[in-house]
């Protein structure tokens, strides 16, 4: 498996680490995503999500009421409980490999703390992104892909929001991820629907006076 270098990924969870701590979480949807709740299908009971760098997302939630196990991944521990307070959620804590556990008692939702890179697990049945692939710079997210592909089922159904916007006005993160990187890394996903959601972005992007970012939807069909 290709992975960021040991530095790098150091440096990229002590900031994110410290936006958690500092409540730089202008990427946060208090309401959830529309794209999810429009373009995610109906699955099996039972079946098994991964949510990567899941933060506090009612998506989870969202996800979960389909009859889905949802499981996240997240690095910040205030991310977590904050997940777990804010639905008023009682979780256990047990441990997963590495990686710390925190399994709700009355719904089908883990969330492992740590590093993604050190998630392993039985391939899931579907992946949902939304904004995972973006936290990352262009060239740590081959490595990424490669992970993620490793925790899914060969026909796992993927739905990845991302976001697209000119990088040469303000830089990331979130950052820009261009259809062309998209269809490299999975050439069956298809562009389902993108709309500009700048007004929902973090604010340097419209101080930079950027008037203009698209939320992408992908899906596997």
């Amino acid at each position: 498996m290709t992975e960021p270098a040991t530095g790098s990924k150091q440096l990229m969870a002590e900031d994110w680490i410290a936006r958690w701590q500092q409540g730089r979480i202008g990427w946060h949807e208090a309401d959830g995503n529309l794209y999810l709740q429009r373009y995610w299908p109906k699955l099996p009971h039972g079946s098994t999500v991964i949510v990567p760098l899941c933060g506090k997302s009612v998506d989870m939630m969202w996800l979960a009421a389909q009859g889905l196990a949802v499981t996240g991944i997240e690095f910040s521990e205030i991310a977590i409980k904050a997940f777990f307070s804010e639905n008023s959620l009682e979780y256990t804590l047990g441990q997963g490999g590495e990686l710390d556990v925190y399994a709700a008692v009355s719904a089908p939702i883990r969330i492992y703390c740590g590093n993604y890179f050190d998630y392993e697990a039985d391939p899931a049945d579907a992946l949902y992104d939304r904004g995972a692939l973006g936290t990352l710079p262009a060239s740590e997210r081959p490595g990424y892909i490669e992970h993620t592909k490793s925790l899914l089922l060969s026909d796992a159904y993927r739905l990845i929001i991302t976001l697209e916007y000119d990088q040469a006005i303000v830089n990331g993160p979130p950052f820009s991820v261009l259809a062309e990187e998209i269809e490299q890394y999975w050439p069956d996903l298809q562009r389902a629907a993108a709309h500009n959601d700048v007004e929902n972005c973090p604010p340097k992007f419209r101080q930079a006076g950027l008037d203009a970012v698209l939320e992408a939807a992908w899906s596997s069909g």
